[in-house]
């Protein structure tokens, strides 16, 4: 038996070994909810996700992998990839903040929500995208260097 064939044991046991668990915690809250009125508006939420999730956001990620990433040259395609995915991670996180979902319930509280989180989430973004241009540029610097050696590109879609 070869290594690559073996390799993945170890991550699905630890993967098993806490993914298991945690789906039966959440199993058995969801069945003690099971004749609620949260059990209909959780049931909406994640049936309305789901149907979200694969009809939008997987179609979009599986477009821009397939016109951005190959369109670009190889050595951008890591720190894009990175600043792409950190942007659909962090504006999913944020979402509900953007939304203002929580205010509506409580107006008279200050502390719901008392944050400018546009700002906050545009810093973060910004701060992600400057890293992966950073990240860029290292490596393009490095490319040059190892260029002056041979007769290498610096930004070829060959390599």
């Amino acid at each position: 038996m070869n290594d690559r064939s073996t390799s993945w044991r170890p991550g699905l046991i630890v993967g098993l070994a806490i993914g298991l668990p945690l789906m039966a915690v959440g199993i058995a809250d969801f069945a003690t909810h099971f004749d609620s009125a949260e059990f209909r508006s959780f049931a909406r939420f994640y049936v309305g996700g789901d149907i979200l999730h694969d009809a939008i956001v997987a179609p979009v990620a599986a477009l821009v992998g397939l016109f951005v990433l190959r369109r670009v040259p190889t050595i951008t395609r890591a720190p894009l990839r990175a600043a792409l995915f950190a942007t659909a991670i962090t504006i999913a996180v944020a979402w509900p903040a953007l939304r203002g979902y929580g205010r509506a319930r409580v107006p008279h509280n200050a502390s719901v929500q008392p944050l400018d989180y546009t700002t906050a989430v545009a810093t973060v973004v910004a701060v992600a995208w400057a890293a992966s241009a950073l990240w860029l540029g290292v490596a393009v610097v490095r490319r040059r260097r190892r260029s002056r050696e041979g007769s290498q590109p610096v930004l070829s879609n060959d390599s």
